[in-house]
């Protein structure tokens, strides 16, 4: 039922879309030469809190290659604090819900906000296609707006990118979308560091009177693309890590997700601790007492990686390719077969080879 709602809700938008008013058609340019001294240069990442940490990774590339630039990221304000304090931008653009309704005056006003900037360059910094973003990049009215070329009818982009085929690691789309204009990238190891004063906030938030010292995260923020995780999966997995790794459970959820949070807290009680998945600084505090996370194809994965959080990350072998950096000391992958997790016996024996790499000497 899911797949077929979010069908019939995809042709409906793309009925709408069609009516989206646009700017008036920009006039030829001279790629070469903006491209050779932009004064001005704006990044639009895809809106989810893992592929903005995923774009943060490559920031560097565009501050070593236009050195003398003005460079501003546009995010949505709740995630605005994984990237405020980056040195190689210079500036943070928010927007919050108006970016829902690209129909909206709000919306428009937004485009307005970011045109008056007068952007040499904006650059679509995604593999994956959403319409307010793309729409937000055309509304700039950056001289050059770039972006991977996609099936969408609408002239949001004056200069597409042919993807190269097969599934590809998410960052190294966007490297290949620099290269391909000349632009020379590499991937930045990107840490955010978690300060003591959050750390102690989120103990007094959520662990007062808590006594058990070993806690594991249990994911159920956003799925970047794909089906979400259903309340039988998530109830089997928190029983696999209370009955055989011995561990209370903070549960990390996404908003759409409250119910079925509610729902697991009447079920489990005080075995679980609920940490809504914003504002970011708790939940990156509360990570902090997590001897591991169990994730997937998530938000909280990608902040996880980026706060070097010992990981086991449950994804299809797809989506391990497109979104997980491959593992290593703090990321383990256990392959989720399609329509289904993996047994309790197989969590259980991933999550002990997890703990052993990441074990203090």
């Amino acid at each position: 039922m899911n797949s077929i709602a979010e069908f019939l809700k995809s042709k409906i938008k793309l009925v709408r879309v069609g009516q989206l008013p646009m700017p008036k058609d920009t006039p030829p340019v001279n790629i070469t030469r903006i491209l050779k001294n932009p004064g001005k240069i704006l990044i639009i990442p895809y809106n989810r809190m893992g592929t903005i940490l995923l774009a943060a990774r490559v920031f560097k590339s565009f501050r070593d290659s236009f050195q003398s630039s003005q460079i501003t990221v546009a995010v949505d304000h709740t995630w605005s604090i994984l990237v405020e304090n980056d040195s190689t931008i210079d500036e943070v653009f928010t927007f919050g819900e108006e970016i829902n309704n690209p129909y909206s005056k709000s919306f428009q006003n937004l485009g307005k906000q970011l045109s008056i900037n007068n952007f040499d360059i904006a650059f679509y910094l995604s593999y994956q296609f959403e319409t307010e973003m793309a729409y937000l990049t055309r509304l700039s009215c950056a001289d050059l707006r770039i972006s991977f070329k996609n099936d969408n009818e609408n002239q949001f982009f004056n200069v597409e990118i042919v993807p190269s085929r097969g599934i590809k690691y998410e960052i190294d789309r966007y490297l290949e979308m620099l290269r391909t204009l000349g632009i020379e990238g590499s991937v930045r190891d990107y840490k955010m560091a978690v300060g003591q004063s959050i750390i102690d906030g989120a103990k007094r938030r959520f662990l007062s009177g808590e006594n058990s010292r070993r806690f594991v995260a249990f994911d159920l923020t956003k799925e970047i693309v794909g089906e979400p995780i259903s309340r039988k999966t998530a109830e089997s997995v928190i029983k696999t890590i209370l009955n055989d790794i011995k561990a209370q459970v903070v549960v990390v959820y996404e908003p759409e997700k409250r119910t079925i949070a509610a729902a697991l807290k009447e079920t489990f009680g005080r075995n679980i601790i609920l940490v809504e998945d914003r504002p970011i600084s708790m939940v990156a505090g509360m990570l902090s007492f997590c001897f591991f996370a169990i994730t997937h194809n998530t938000d909280l994965f990608q902040l996880a990686a980026t706060l070097k959080i010992p990981t086991l990350c449950i994804m299809k072998k797809e989506e391990i390719i497109q979104w997980s950096p491959g593992e290593k000391k703090e990321i383990v992958h256990l392959q989720q077969s399609v329509g289904a997790w993996p047994p309790s016996s197989a969590i259980v024996q991933s999550a002990r080879r997890l703990v052993k790499q990441n074990k203090q000497p």
